[in-house]
């Protein structure tokens, strides 16, 4: 029998999460993610081999949580429009005091060297597929409720994941809560419809 392992899995690949998002691959070293892992060099390679492996373990680990948080926040309110704002507003927290003030993993990766590996390439697209559906169906919601624009709809979900991949590319120059906020802003404008004032209601 091999011998149990005396770490937690999940923690260490938490602690080698934080350190590729916030450093990247190539700069990562395993040194470096020993340190931040709190484990020897022989542990880290038998429980999740060489570092290409342990980079594909965190990108799945970001896929499955943070990702995934970010589609909830879209698809759980009954309104469309709530759920854009509630994904933006947790999303620019996130930029302003969180970990995403290095940006999105997934976009990083997309930037640093995903293209030329088609394993990584084929994670990163699903994670765009799947934040796209899920800006796809809160609009569908929010234009069946009469909440967007003229002309806006599903169609826009590709113009709110442009713009997401802006600003997680932007929150790397930690431009601050205002200019953030303004991009998100700018973005719902052009799609939400301007509240009924009373008069036009009468």
């Amino acid at each position: 029998m091999g011998r149990r392992r005396q770490f937690d899995v999940d923690e260490a690949l938490d602690a080698a999460l934080r350190t590729f998002w916030e450093h990247g691959f190539e700069a990562s070293s395993m040194h470096t993610l020993c340190e931040a892992m709190q484990l020897q060099p022989g542990s880290v390679y038998a429980a999740f081999g060489p570092k290409r492996d342990l980079f594909t373990a965190a990108l799945r680990r970001y896929t499955e949580t943070v990702s995934a948080d970010a589609v909830r926040r879209i698809t759980a309110p009954a309104s469309g429009v709530q759920g854009l704002r509630d994904y933006f507003d947790h999303l620019i927290d996130a930029m302003v005091d969180g970990d995403r003030r290095w940006g999105c993993l997934i976009t990083n990766s997309l930037v640093e060297f995903a293209a030329r590996d088609p394993e990584l390439s084929g994670m990163v697209g699903l994670h765009l597929a799947n934040l796209r559906a899920a800006f796809e169906a809160a609009l569908t919601r929010a234009a069946a409720a009469g909440e967007l624009r003229p002309g806006a709809g599903a169609a826009s979900a590709d113009l709110l994941v442009a713009v997401v991949q802006g600003m997680n590319v932007l929150a790397k120059s930690r431009p601050g809560r205002e200019r953030l906020r303004a991009v998100a802003d700018s973005a719902l404008a052009g799609l939400v419809a301007e509240p009924a004032t009373a008069s036009s209601a009468t």
